[in-house]
């Protein structure tokens, strides 16, 4: 016998940054969603290592999206990234569970290619302004 797990459920922001609340709304219609912050991430942890400390400052400087509640999905990316360079430093093999890990960890945080196609940033206020409109007169 054979038994699936369902899956699990897209968060709101999820769904609003792939357009997936805007296929199937009554999917989302009586879903709450947590409060967050909205602060930035912050610096990293004192106790990261230094490998693991360079990617966090690569990744919060490169995902604009990530906030304080992020921090330790990017502690986990972090680490494993900084481990992957290691490996690959010393000029050895590096384990496919890491490559893995690390791959599961970037794909979460939407720095990886198919990943990041899903994210929508909102647009700014100045996207629709003319930039040359101010020389027209």
């Amino acid at each position: 016998m054979r038994y699936d797990m369902p899956t699990p459920k897209n968060a709101i922001a999820k769904a609003r940054l792939t357009g997936a609340d805007k296929k199937d709304p009554q999917r989302y219609r009586d879903r709450k969603e947590p409060r967050t912050s909205g602060q930035p991430v912050g610096n990293p942890p004192d106790y990261l290592q230094a490998n693991a400390r360079a990617v966090w400052c690569e990744l919060t400087g490169a995902l604009g999206w990530l906030i304080r509640e992020d921090r330790a999905a990017v502690e986990l990316a972090s680490v494993a990234l900084g481990q992957v360079r290691e490996f690959v430093k010393a000029g050895e093999p590096v384990p496919a569970s890491l490559m893995a890990a690390s791959n599961t960890a970037l794909g979460k945080l939407g720095a990886t290619p198919a990943d990041r196609a899903k994210v929508e940033m909102p647009a700014d206020e100045n996207d629709d302004k003319d930039p040359w409109a101010q020389f027209a007169h």
